[in-house]
């Protein structure tokens, strides 16, 4: 990496457009022509609404890349991991309709490697069984009164203890984690993001998703004194428990490092709160109607708004798709002033990569079968 790819260079401001911005270079494993066309973001346009699901037209880019053989190699690998390591139990149908690699393909577009995509898959699997199995959904033994006990069992799946001394205090931990097919699945995909990733990476890896734990854990102190936070309230909290911790993987499975000044740098830090933020306001529209069966109960965006504002369901699910696209036009504009402003072909690639998330996140988001109803 050059002196401009390691810092900010204060005071130099270069645009983007007399750099002469070429496509993404060539990954481990190499890349093929999807990876070439995602060089410079494309118009966003609104989409149309979507498929049965009740949600009206949001702004929205459009997937970069659909490959549905890539994407169905990656499902049946992933389907391998999910018997091996024993999450969703009896339930690998269900696991399948899902298509978490399809997912993992349709957001990391620059990527062609079914085995790196698997690493993104790996994560939404093990992160969406945190959901289900500790926060979420009671039918399958979640207990708001346990949550924080879970969870902080979870931290120690992603970032190991260090117990000394003879007591076996050690030996006692251990056959926590590997008892619990939840802590087995973190610890495998934590251990599988190590094999792709510097230590710097690692630790963003990390980091992020223990405060999305932390974030996890107030929402169910919401759910235990039944308080309906304020929007405000809601939304600062979602921007951390959101998609965050997945998309920290963009220059993993990229094949390439943002580096750590840059990734903190506060306004291109905005940038990557807004895609966060962005994503879960798109989840809370695509998950309302699975979420409002009994058992479950995690609301979302459009219940909060519509307790606060006394409006209807429908208007409230207006309000947030407006919520939804206002974040959208921030990220956007936020790209390109970065791009324009920071010389750095690295920072270039890691926006490039937020933008094709957003549009590969709504594609799957309208074709999963996650949030399918029973009725």
């Amino acid at each position: 990496m050059d002196s401009v790819g390691r810092a900010l260079l204060p005071g130099h401001v270069l645009r983007a457009a007399d750099q002469g911005r070429a496509p993404f270079p060539l990954g481990p494993k190499g890349l093929g022509t999807s990876a070439a066309r995602i060089g410079r973001p494309s118009p966003s346009p609104a989409s149309e609404p979507s498929r049965g699901s009740g949600v009206p037209a949001l702004y929205c880019p459009g997937p970069v890349r659909v490959d549905e053989p890539l994407g169905a190699e990656v499902n049946e690998r992933l389907l391998a991991w999910v018997r091996r390591v024993g999450i969703f139990p009896g339930q690998l149908d269900r696991v399948r309709a899902c298509d978490y690699g399809r997912y993992a393909m349709l957001i990391h577009p620059d990527c062609d490697d079914p085995d790196r995509l698997l690493l993104a898959a790996q994560c939404m699997a093990a992160l969406f069984a945190v959901d289900d199995y500790y926060c979420d959904d009671e039918r399958t033994g979640s207990d708001t009164a346990l949550v924080g006990n879970r969870l902080t069992l979870a931290q120690t799946a992603l970032d190991p203890a260090y117990l000394v001394g003879s007591w076996g205090y050690q030996e006692q931990l251990e056959q926590t984690l590997t008892s619990d097919p939840v802590l087995v699945a973190l610890r495998s995909y934590i251990d599988r993001v190590a094999g792709f990733a510097t230590p710097a990476q690692v630790g963003r890896v990390r980091h992020e998703t223990v405060a999305m734990f932390v974030a996890m854990n107030g929402e169910a102190g919401w759910r235990t004194t039944q308080t309906t936070p304020a929007v405000w309230e809601y939304l600062a909290a979602r921007q951390v428990n959101s998609f965050l911790p997945c998309m920290t993987l963009i220059d993993v499975i990229g094949g390439y490092e943002l580096p750590a000044t840059l990734y903190a740098h506060p306004p291109v830090r905005r940038a990557t709160m807004l895609a966060a933020s962005a994503s879960i306001v798109l989840n809370d529209l695509y998950s309302m109607a699975k979420e409002s069966e009994p058992g479950i109960g995690d609301g979302g965006l459009p219940d909060v708004i519509a307790a606060e504002r006394g409006c209807t369901t429908r208007e409230a699910v207006h309000l947030s798709a407006d919520y939804h696209d206002r974040l959208v036009h921030s990220f956007e504009a936020a790209h390109k002033e970065l791009t324009a402003t920071i010389p750095s072909p690295e920072l270039w690639r890691y926006l490039d990569g937020l933008h094709a998330w957003l549009g590969g996140n709504h594609e799957w988001h309208a074709t999963t079968g996650r949030y399918a109803t029973s009725a």
